[in-house]
């Protein structure tokens, strides 16, 4: 059993930055980069998600997590070809930003009142 638990440390020490590393579900307000409503972002485990917007067709996909760096792999998403990266400040609030063939976008939970 002893020799069994180091191996097992090792591989959990391993994979918990890779966990620890994909975007935290919500729903994400996107802005263009004039600051205008693109669309609504709703993230779910383990990268399904839904968009909604006024600029592209409405939908489902998966989006993919290395690290910090997300791509779209199906639904709207993929379809204007969205990738980017996201970042989590010292108060858990997390900010994507993204290219698409559609502009840049910037998504972020909704201030808090």
């Amino acid at each position: 059993m002893k020799r069994l638990a180091l191996p097992v440390l090792c591989l959990l020490a391993l994979a918990s930055p890779a966990l620890a590393q994909f975007p935290p579900p919500g729903i994400y307000a996107c802005l263009d980069a004039t600051g205008k409503l693109f669309g609504t972002l709703s993230l779910f485990v383990a990268g399904d998600y839904d968009f909604s917007s006024d600029s592209i067709e409405r939908g489902q996909g998966q989006l993919a997590s290395a690290g910090p760096s997300v791509d779209a792999l199906s639904g709207p998403l993929a379809d204007i070809h969205l990738k980017g990266s996201f970042v989590t400040d010292e108060y858990g609030e997390t900010t994507f930003s993204f290219t698409t063939d559609k502009g840049a976008l910037t998504c972020a939970l909704p201030k808090r009142s």
